[in-house]
């Protein structure tokens, strides 16, 4: 193979797995919130806590996704509809399981620049306080605009601390939440870019500098 094939073969490769992640990423986030791409109960990646409690949240809304085989989706904290909403945590620690648990809807005044913490705006719902003793709390909710909002978990029939309170924050049709990352993915592709020319030229430097094969003693006969 020539140094002109061989220079070809190389940016053919690198131009290829540049579009694979850059391409494949905004697409995937550009599509509307499949229940796939937000939720994995399996893998159990929406797993909320503090220092003392820890839960796996859901979020569902009917309607059925692409590749989904029932009329009910799930997601973790990017909801992307407004309407009737099913919230249930899983409580991981089995003693909690024998303690009352208090349940409250809030919607949050969101600063995106932060400097400060979410204010309540109201309460949407609240539940009393109950056992659960299978493990599964929920409750229905009906969210009518889009926005920051947040499902409060009181621990035991008074919280003594702030800790007792797990906050698990959550957004509903805030479509900033499904853009793409312009500015990451541009990022990215320049930084894979700038390693893939480096080791082009460290390669190509490789070869011209690196010391000759001496002549077999056979081939000077």
């Amino acid at each position: 193979m020539t140094k002109q094939q061989q220079y070809s073969v190389f940016w053919t490769v690198i131009i290829t797995l540049s579009f694979l992640v850059f391409g494949r990423t905004a697409l995937a986030a550009g599509e509307p919130r499949n229940a796939r791409q937000s939720y994995s109960g399996s893998n159990m990646t929406c797993l909320i806590g503090n220092d003392f409690y820890a839960v796996h949240f859901t979020a569902i809304q009917e309607g059925r996704e692409k590749g989904e085989t029932t009329n009910f989706a799930k997601y973790c904290q990017d909801v992307p509809r407004i309407g009737k909403t099913y919230l249930s945590i899983d409580l991981l620690d089995r003693d909690v399981r024998k303690t009352p648990v208090t349940l409250r809807v809030i919607r949050e005044e969101f600063n995106e620049e932060g400097g400060r913490p979410p204010q309540e705006l109201g309460v949407l719902t609240e539940t009393p306080a109950k056992l659960y003793p299978n493990g599964t709390a929920d409750m229905a909710v009906d969210i009518k605009q889009p926005g920051h909002y947040a499902l409060i978990a009181t621990i035991g029939n008074e919280a003594i601390s702030e800790d007792d309170r797990l906050r698990i924050p959550f957004t509903v049709a805030i479509e900033g939440a499904a853009k793409v990352n312009w500015l990451g993915r541009i990022t990215g592709f320049i930084v894979f870019t700038f390693f893939g020319v480096m080791g082009y030229i460290g390669w190509r430097t490789y070869r011209t500098y690196r010391p000759k094969r001496g002549v077999s003693v056979g081939a000077e006969a």
